[in-house]
């Protein structure tokens, strides 16, 4: 047996394979936060559904825009407001504006966040 056999042969052929599927891991689940990876923003807010006409959802970064959805309900909202928004990990804003019924301006929500490595996040701005 040579010495390049020892105890665990193969294992220099593998290793390639192996170092691939780590870096792969990794950046598929967004390396521990530092690559953007798709997450799924779930929106709380506290409002009677009912009475929801219409949201504006915003998601930043620092000053810039990452994600801005708009939403018609004629009568009101009957599920989760839900968005998916590319994040990395660091501090974030989530902003609302929900106009109910009758209201000519509409009611602001806001909240500071981080993602962290979480794949789904459930947000409750407060006004």
């Amino acid at each position: 047996m040579s010495r390049s056999e020892g105890r665990f042969p193969g294992w220099q052929r593998r290793l390639p394979l192996v170092i691939a599927v780590i870096v792969g891991t990794l950046v598929w689940k967004g390396g521990f936060g530092v690559f953007a990876t798709t997450r799924e923003v779930t929106w709380r807010l506290n409002v009677p559904y009912a009475d929801v006409r219409r949201v504006e959802l915003q998601i930043w970064r620092e000053e810039q825009l990452l994600r801005r959805e708009e939403r018609r309900f004629p009568n009101g909202v009957s599920e989760e407001l839900r968005q998916e928004v590319v994040l990395r990990k660091g501090p974030h804003r989530a902003l609302a504006q929900v106009w109910l019924r009758d209201a000519a301006e509409p009611r602001v929500f806001s909240r500071s966040f981080d993602p962290d490595t979480n794949e789904s996040l459930v947000l409750e701005p407060t006004p």
